[in-house]
């Protein structure tokens, strides 16, 4: 990879630019570095979901009254939601927001709305660079608190090379405050969470009592639905004076087993299978296809840490080897790859802590 440079708001001046908005802070400010640069902006909101509130009010309805909503509820059901509930129904825990990006914001929204030579922006905390030949690589944010390119891992280098992140290069404090300088409306507004709710909505998967086992086998208690719990949570039973925490998912059997402490041994694994493998070169970068050390993260804000990647000989399930163990990765996380401040790609977790996608 040849040195890169960073996409900057200068790019923008005089080009289309369609703007992804949630009707928060950050796309505002987005909104206002664009319009700064000369962009010929056009404002978008995305409708992903029909539904009311326990007030009878949609909530997105107060976040796009002033820019264009485009309906993409039939998408985003079966694009997105149809598939994280089979996911969550086979023990699985998702990621919507990755799936969101992948196949609405930079998939059906690029395709119905960012025509000819105009670009997507949104107000994402990552960035865009582009090496000699203007090939474009996707990179942190530089808030690490807010860098969001762990939810942009399944996005295509194609899909980047028409794009632009104006908040890539800010910490959000700093976002903040251009948006008080200037008035805004949304400068004190709170953090927008979008549409990517779908582990909040268990009423669409059928929840069953259950048993909450030891590793020994000793019940502990019961769960009333196993598709709310997750490898690492705690699982709030009380069983003597430790705190009990997920480690496995023994689906068939309706079992949710357990262990006490959240430094127990069996919620820490030193490798895990994946599969599902993202490129977002289209291609296995050099870094990883040399054995490299690269360093991944298993959810998004996590302290990243030093792994390798060793292929099976068919380049399609893999074993990564951490340097140090990790706690709780669960089967459907992703895990995302960098090569310095550089996102390589994404995967899908395949196995728990314990060696097996589901205990039984």
């Amino acid at each position: 990879m040849s040195a890169l440079r960073v996409r900057g708001l200068s790019a923008v001046a005089g080009r289309k630019i369609i703007l992804g908005m949630s009707g928060g802070v950050d796309s505002s400010v987005a909104a206002y570095l664009l319009k700064q640069q000369g962009a010929q902006l056009e404002g978008v909101f995305m409708r992903n979901w029909d539904a009311a509130n326990e007030r009878g009010e949609c909530p997105g309805d107060q976040d796009w009254r002033d820019v264009q909503a485009v309906d993409f509820v039939r998408e985003y059901w079966t694009r997105v939601f149809a598939k994280t509930i089979d996911d969550y129904a086979n023990g699985h825990t998702p990621n919507p927001d990755i799936a969101c990006n992948r196949e609405i914001k930079f998939g059906a929204l690029v395709d119905r709305c960012v025509q000819g030579d105009a670009w997507l922006a949104t107000g994402h905390y990552a960035r865009i660079a582009c090496d000699a030949g203007d090939v474009p690589y996707l990179l942190r944010g530089v808030d690490s608190n807010k860098d969001q390119s762990y939810y942009l891992s399944d996005v295509k280098q194609s899909q980047l090379a028409r794009a632009i992140f104006p908040l890539g290069s800010m910490d959000k404090s700093e976002v903040r405050a251009i948006a008080r300088a200037h008035k805004l409306t949304t400068a004190n507004k709170a953090e927008s969470m979008g549409i990517c709710f779908v582990g909040k909505r268990p009423e669409y998967i059928p929840q069953h009592p259950g048993e909450v086992v030891s590793l020994g086998g000793r019940v502990l208690g019961q769960h009333q639905g196993i598709f709310s719990w997750t490898v690492g949570q705690r699982a709030g039973i009380c069983a003597g004076s430790e705190k009990w925490f997920v480690v496995g998912k023994d689906i068939p059997n309706n079992k949710i087993y357990v262990v006490p402490g959240t430094t127990h041994p069996a919620l820490f694994a030193t490798k895990v299978t994946v599969a599902n493998w993202h490129w977002i070169g289209d291609r296995r970068p050099e870094a990883v296809a040399n054995g490299r050390l690269v360093s991944a993260q298993i959810r998004y804000r996590q302290q990243p840490d030093t792994c390798r990647v060793a292929f099976d000989s068919n380049d399609g399930d893999s074993t990564v080897h951490f340097v140090r163990p990790q706690r709780a990765p669960a089967p459907g996380q992703y895990i995302v790859l960098y090569d310095g401040d550089c996102c390589l790609g994404c995967g899908v977790i395949q196995t728990s802590p314990l060696g097996v996608a589901s205990l039984g």
